[in-house]
């Protein structure tokens, strides 16, 4: 036994809330607006997913093209570096491997 498929009660007033959000109004309002016109009762999240179902793709992402690979690209300086710039204790996130680990007393 063959069924028809799904259709969705709010097709029939697609233009309207496309309408509607390029006006840029809420779900909620859109639902009211729905009740009062077409005595049509819908929650707002029926709604969005009505509208995301039917929204556009993103685009599919892609790499950027050969010549901007040309560039090289930052490396962040070592670990190891940045203490030995700002000093052999930098702030409480200096950790030294050769000495046993202790609580402050501060």
């Amino acid at each position: 036994m063959t069924r028809k498929p799904f259709q969705s009660k709010l097709r029939p007033h697609l233009e309207f809330i496309r309408e509607c959000r390029a006006q840029e109004m809420s779900y909620p309002r859109i639902a009211a607006e729905l009740r009062a016109r077409f005595d049509l009762s819908a929650a707002p999240s029926t709604i969005f997913a009505f509208v995301k179902v039917r929204a556009r793709r993103r685009p599919v992402f892609s790499l950027p093209p050969r010549e901007s690979m040309a560039t090289p690209l930052r490396v962040p300086p070592a670990p190891a570096a940045v203490a030995a710039e700002t000093g052999p204790r930098a702030g409480w996130l200096f950790y030294d491997p050769a000495k046993p680990l202790v609580k402050d007393a501060s």
